[in-house]
């Protein structure tokens, strides 16, 4: 193994996996354990020692990040990251078996081990925004789970090998005490930033560089000071970058008795307590390479309310991103029909007009008896991928696609784009379905009712509901308004879209 470098979103480690990154990919290996496992932590520099394809590491307290490379005849990244992880597996369970069971604590040997892999073809992102997504998900993939219990009579250690299950890390401690303290609401669709505010030292610009030093000095969890005017903040020094220049030949002469202000960071990443928390780790994420790791400051009202970390933004990320996994369909990952209601009640509330459109397949059961469910689970697949492309390509950026269940799927789009987008579903549905039947010619059916129906296979039901924003609507009267638009469409014969208006003529016969 060759040297290992560390430090995470640095010039060196950006570098690093620049010039790696074309030979195949980067991957990423996850590991936590309680602080004081002398048995784990050995076991992992042992590990390390003997990956010759690991060349950056980083820790965060009990937190552990290793990256790993590929040579051009190597098996792909992702094997090759999760035979490392397999390996480091393996080395953990011998070292936590030799322990004595009567020494041990319940839960001071849990080990959680995740990993995750990138490929150069998401190169159109950033580097570093891309191992920022590859940290999000190895965290939140717990692949591997290592117990060993202290109220058996013998050693027993637990293997569980889990992709779909989160890695759901327990706070440290005094640092993540804030997660516990701010209620995050995790079933609204949008967490704000204000929730994540914690006090951060403050100083005014003309207090000296010495008093700064002083409060690092004498506090080990002070990650920098803030440097406010008139309760705004207007800088930010982080303890490092003091360090830094401090630790230079003429540091301490030049630096010690200068007025803060004057080596502060004056363009700090400040941002309103009401913006999401995924905006602003978007906006983290792009800053310079120098200041990456840097804290976020928070204001109210343009007064500093605290700041955030990135680590905390990274830990909120991970919960609203295993939240949104729970109530996703397993089958295409698309939020389920609790964050479909979430997402009508939200834009009912905004009052600006949007359209709902319906997507459902006629005769899907006549595809499943004649092709089994295997390929009827590739066909719901493509139509959710369907979706999404299409409302990439031609919708807004806040549109929403959820899957009901089955067959049956629901977008929230911008109004004016609504019946483009249909035409054009229908269009590439049509186009891409016949690729589903094999290379048979269909040309006749069987209805649910078992009819022969002459029918050239699967087609797509589209209702699309157009709401202006002003009329009072519910979530529930979208649903029995699409179903009756359904039934027409379903009427029709081929790929079809009924297009309708939500307006008070329709409420008024509703109520009688």
């Amino acid at each position: 193994m060759g040297e290992v470098g560390v430090g995470l979103f640095n010039r060196d480690m950006i570098r690093s996996m620049k010039e790696r990154w074309h030979d195949g990919g980067i991957g990423v290996i996850y590991v936590r354990f309680q602080s004081g496992n002398a048995a784990a932590e050995t076991a992992l520099q042992l590990w390390e020692s003997g990956e010759i394809r690991l060349f950056w590491r980083q820790r965060l307290e009990c937190d552990y990040f290793y990256l790993f490379y590929r040579q051009h005849k190597d098996e792909p990244i992702v094997t090759l990251t999760e035979r490392a992880a397999e390996r480091l597996l393996s080395r953990l369970t011998k070292a936590l078996t030799k322990g004595k069971p009567e020494e041990i604590n319940d839960g001071d040997y849990d080990v959680h081990i995740g990993i995750a892999a990138a490929y150069p073809s998401v190169l159109g992102r950033s580097s570093e925004t891309v191992f920022f997504r590859m940290m999000l998900e190895a965290m939140e993939q717990s692949a591997y789970h290592v117990s060993l219990h202290a109220n058996s009579k013998e050693t027993n250690v637990e293997t569980v090998r889990d992709p779909a299950r989160p890695a759901m890390r327990q706070a440290a401690a005094a640092d993540d005490s804030r997660m516990q303290e701010h209620s995050l609401r995790l079933k609204d669709k949008t967490v704000r930033i204000g929730a994540l505010a914690v006090p951060f030292p403050i100083f005014p610009p003309r207090a000296r560089v010495s008093e700064v030093a002083y409060l690092f000095d004498t506090n080990a969890k002070a990650q920098g000071a803030v440097i406010v005017d008139q309760g705004r903040p207007i800088g930010i020094l982080m303890k490092e970058k003091l360090h830094q220049m401090l630790a230079g030949q003429f540091g301490l002469p030049l630096y010690w008795n200068r007025p803060v202000e004057k080596i502060m960071n004056n363009q700090p990443l400040i941002v309103d307590e009401q913006l999401p928390v995924e905006q602003v780790s978007q906006l983290a994420m792009s800053r310079d390479f120098s200041q990456l790791y840097d804290v976020v400051l928070i204001t109210k009202d343009g007064q500093m309310a605290g700041a955030a970390s990135i680590r905390s933004i990274l830990e909120c990320m991970t919960a609203l991103r295993t939240e949104a996994a729970r109530g996703a369909n397993p089958l295409t990952g698309l939020p389920g029909n609790e964050e479909i209601q979430l997402e009508l009640r939200r834009k009912i509330a905004i009052g600006k007009p949007f359209a709902v459109i319906y997507a459902d397949l006629d005769y899907f059961k006549w595809y499943n008896d004649c092709f089994g469910f295997g390929l009827g689970d590739e066909l719901i697949r493509y139509l959710a991928e369907l979706l999404r492309r299409e409302l990439d390509q031609m919708g807004c950026e806040s549109d929403f696609v959820g899957h009901i269940g089955g067959d049956d799927f629901i977008t929230v789009t911008c109004a004016a784009c609504a019946e483009k987008l249909c035409q054009a579903l229908i269009v590439k549905f049509d186009s891409g379905i016949k690729a589903f039947y094999g290379g048979v010619e269909v040309t006749t059916i069987r209805d649910r009712h078992g009819h022969i129906v002459e029918q050239e296979g699967v087609t797509l039901s589209l209702s699309l509901m157009i709401w202006d924003g002003e009329v009072p609507v519910t979530p529930e009267y979208i649903s029995k308004f699409a179903a009756k638009l359904k039934k027409q469409a379903k009427a029709r014969k081929g790929s079809v879209y009924v297009m309708d208006q939500i307006t008070g003529m329709h409420l008024g016969e509703e109520r009688k």
